[in-house]
């Protein structure tokens, strides 16, 4: 009899979940609009052009998503360590913001992708420390900026011992700090340095020439809405395979037109 009891349980727990995945799409899907979360100042994920209009390659992949689910986009701009928060209490319907998949993220929200691959690198003005080819490198006494609630701030946390961390809301102001000599080194995804190196030719700014570390970089959604899961999956699975997330990065991580719209 308790073994019974425990099934019919498991049985309820199932489909309760399955019914709260549909009443979710469902929901969104009815509501005409599609919530997506970013920071909205990760370069060349996202930021401001000069009419304060967001831009960049999540921009247009959230943009190829709501188009595709004929939706209205919506975007809600919120710091980086907010974003899962925000995602659980059903404030926004997922996060397109340059984050990495891990297995602690992934225990409290589920991944779609990745749709792409990225990895840790250094910005600095020390021309030596751009020679690094592991953290131990770089583990001395240095000032590091860094995002907060990152991956980028676990992996100064896990890996760097000896420098004094200082983090920071968005990147802009990470590279203007090591821009006036206020850091000396500032972690963050490969994309993001090399964002700042073409941003600002003449500072005397190095990066690494490769990554430290191999991440993907994926969609985060509710992990009960499997529903929405598999259909995301679907989508990023036809634009790899037509070609168009190579096309993507090309737009944004070679061509380096795109920063004349910035202000």
């Amino acid at each position: 009899m308790k073994t019974l009891k425990i099934l019919l349980i498991a049985i309820v727990v199932l489909f309760s979940s399955d019914v709260v995945a549909q009443k979710r799409l469902s929901k969104i899907i009815e509501s005409g609009t599609l919530r997506v979360g970013l920071t909205g100042n990760q370069p060349p994920f996202s930021m401001k052009d000069k009419n304060d209009q967001l831009i960049g390659f999540d921009v247009d992949l959230a943009n190829l998503i709501a188009t595709s689910m004929e939706l209205e986009l919506k975007f809600v701009e919120m710091t980086f360590a907010e974003l899962l928060p925000n995602l659980k209490e059903g404030k926004i319907d997922l996060v397109i913001s340059g984050m990495t998949i891990t297995p602690r993220r992934n225990v409290e929200v589920a991944f779609v992708g990745p749709y792409m691959i990225s990895g840790k690198s250094i910005l600095t003005n020390e021309k030596t420390l751009a020679n690094a080819t592991n953290p131990q490198d770089i583990d001395a006494d240095l000032r590091v900026v860094t995002l907060d609630g990152s991956t980028s701030e676990k992996f100064v946390e896990n890996y760097m011992q000896h420098v004094k961390v200082e983090l920071v809301q968005n990147y802009e102001n990470a590279i203007q700090k090591i821009i006036k000599d206020e850091s000396d080194v500032m972690v963050a995804d490969y994309p993001t340095c090399a964002y700042a190196m073409l941003r600002y030719p003449d500072k005397g700014m190095v990066m690494l020439d490769r990554p430290l570390t191999i991440e993907p970089i994926g969609i985060a959604l509710p992990y009960d809405d499997a529903l929405f899961v598999n259909m995301m999956d679907n989508f990023i699975e036809s634009l790899e395979a037509t070609g168009v997330l190579v096309l993507m990065e090309e737009k944004w991580f070679e061509n380096p037109y795109w920063l004349l719209e910035l202000k």
